[in-house]
């Protein structure tokens, strides 16, 4: 029996230089038809404050009960987390928009990600 490899998100504090350079490392390799290994998934912020405001308390509370509980619809999810449903909208829509949450088919939204691996690196 296979093992499932786990999902797994990198979410980081960097430059829009240092994002634009290794797109234009990795294009330059392709272009010259060396090879490109598949980059880990990644989520990067510019400075700290944004990255803890966006990856607030509520929000990683909501990843985490969807991680645990499948998919489950927006009215469903507010109710199972006890919240209002306009905030929980407003969170699962800047979730999915960061691509910590997906849609099925059934437009339920769910955790893609079997890990968050969030690094802070305090000389950002």
């Amino acid at each position: 029996m296979k093992n499932k490899k786990k999902r797994r998100i990198h979410i980081t504090i960097k430059s829009t230089a240092k994002v634009f350079d290794e797109v234009l490392k990795t294009w330059n390799r392709a272009e010259k038809g060396l090879p490109v290994c598949e980059a880990e998934a990644e989520l990067s912020f510019t400075d700290g404050a944004t990255m803890l405001s966006t990856l607030s308390e509520k929000r990683m509370e909501l990843l985490m009960f969807l991680h645990k509980h499948k998919a489950m619809n927006i009215k469903q999810l507010a109710k199972r987390l006890n919240r209002d449903y306009s905030n929980v909208h407003g969170d699962v829509k800047l979730l999915l928009r960061l691509g910590l949450l997906e849609k099925n088919k059934d437009q339920q939204v769910f955790v893609p990600w079997d890990e968050l691996a969030i690094e802070f690196p305090l000389a950002a």
